[in-house]
This record gives C-alpha cells, sequence and structure tokens, in this order.
C-alpha cells in the first residue's frame, strides 16, 4: 500500500512526538534567563549558535547504551560551540534548568554532575577521557513520587544547586534525567544528558573529581536495569548510579 504525502507527513509527526521526551531551550541564573539549546531551530541554523547549553538530539531522543560516547553530552561533543561562551553564577548559587517538556510516568531519577575545564576553556573540551566529573545532586524517590514527576508537576524546572567550596573556574554540568519506565529489561534505561557550560566565581579550594563518562555507568547496575512498578518499598531503596554525591562540596 502507497501512503499519500499528506499521510506520510502526519506518520512522522506522530513518530516525532512519541520520540520527543524533553530538552533545556533556557537556563535561569539570578533571575536572568538564557538561551539553552532550542532543538526546532539551532541544530538547523548556520552557522551554529553559541550556546551555553551543549546541542541534543534533535528529536529530543535518548541515548540508550551506556558505553556510548553520546552518554558524556548526547550529542554535544560531535556540535561542540563554534566558540568560546561560558555564564557566570556564584559558588552556592543555582542554575534552574527549564525542560520544555517531560511525560509524567517516565519515571526516574535526576541526577548531576560537573568537571572542571582545562585552561582553555570549556568549549573545545569534550570530558570524555580521564575521569574529571564528580556528583554535586541527585533527586530520587520520596514522599510517594519519583524526581522526574516532581519536574514534570514543577513546571519542568529543575534546580542545579552549585557547591560552595568547589574551586572557582570553568566547569561543566552534565544534567540528566534516567527514564527508568522500560528498564526492567537490560538496555531498557533511557539517558537524557544535558551539558552546560558555567564559571564559577567566588569558590574555595576543592577540586573533585573521579567519575569517567563514558565508564561510569553500565548498563547491568542496579541503578539502571531497574523496575520503578515493584512499589514503595522497592522505590525508597533505589541506588542511582554513578556512586554518593561527592562528600564536602559545602
Amino acid at each position: 500500500m502507497r501512503l499519500s504525502s499528506s499521510a506520510l507527513f502526519v506518520a512522522t509527526a506522530l513518530v516525532g512526538q512519541v520520540a520527543a521526551h524533553g530538552y533545556v531551550p533556557t537556563l535561569v541564573i539570578n533571575g536572568q534567563t538564557i538561551p539553552g539549546w532550542d532543538v526546532t531551530k539551532d541544530g538547523y541554523t548556520t552557522p551554529q549558535p553559541l550556546r551555553v547549553v551543549r546541542a541534543t538530539k534533535p528529536d529530543s531522543g535518548f541515548i540508550s547504551d551506556p558505553s556510548s560516547a553520546d552518554i558524556t553530552c548526547s550529542i554535544g561533543n560531535s556540535k561542540l560551540p563554534p566558540g568560546p561562551i561560558t555564564t557566570t553564577v556564584a559558588a552556592g548559587g543555582t542554575v534552574t534548568a527549564q525542560w520544555n517538556t517531560w511525560p509524567i510516568g517516565h519515571y526516574g531519577p535526576v541526577l548531576n554532575y560537573m568537571a572542571k575545564c582545562p585552561s582553555s576553556g570549556c568549549s573545545s573540551w569534550k570530558a570524555d577521557s580521564g575521569s574529571p566529573w564528580f556528583k554535586i545532586q541527585q533527586d530520587v524517590y520520596k514522599n510517594g513520587e519519583w524526581a522526574s514527576d516532581t519536574l514534570a508537576k514543577g513546571g519542568f524546572k529543575y534546580n542545579i544547586r552549585i557547591p560552595k567550596n568547589i574551586a572557582s573556574g570553568d566547569y561543566l554540568i552534565r544534567h540528566e534525567n534516567l527514564a527508568l519506565h522500560g528498564a526492567n529489561n537490560v538496555g531498557g534505561a533511557q539517558f537524557y544528558p544535558v551539558c552546560i557550560q558555567v564559571t564559577v566565581t567566588g569558590g574555595g579550594s576543592l577540586n573533585p573529581s573521579g567519575l569517567s563518562f563514558p565508564g561510569a555507568y553500565k548498563s547491568t547496575d542496579p541503578g539502571i536495569h531497574f523496575n520503578p512498578y515493584q512499589g514503595e518499598a522497592a522505590n525508597l531503596a533505589y541506588v542511582p548510579p554513578g556512586g554518593a554525591v561527592y562528600a564536602g562540596l559545602g
């Protein structure tokens, strides 16, 4: 059977709606709204626009293989910013990631990491070798609700807290929704990492590291291969991947 061009258009649009989950088109820092990466236009603009949020998949799609190079920053490392760019946030301050949407019922934690960039800055650095990353914050399951649903019900906003004690300088933030609704099967988890380039001011003397992306996750980790439909007790006992939040961050 042949489909008309209009039918094909509708089918393609429906597939796009099913595939789409969310992306971060804006940030808010100190009351200022800063452009993020808008998948509806930024990836189609020539020259590529300078954004502090690195590129994410044009269909808002997920990473399924935690050993993939895309686990670091989605497709952001294959579309690095075309020049130097950063945004400033004080140590102890907040970066609010404003997602465009997130579906209720795509249960899972929200995980946040940082990595200190080299002296050359963040824009040309992929942070995909060595172990520069450290976990700064995580929200999982509490009060009968997964963190992803809390985000969805709260206007699709998530507040990333910048540690007080880390040294000042340029950093990548790796902000991630991990969807577990299909994770009862190995390979069924869906990773949505978003990388944000910031300059931290007024920091302390702590220089954490120790995690690698790829490397920190395996598809068989109990926080990745997990059934979120087992009930309250199992959800409360859930331990996310990537280890504990780094000690002493303040």
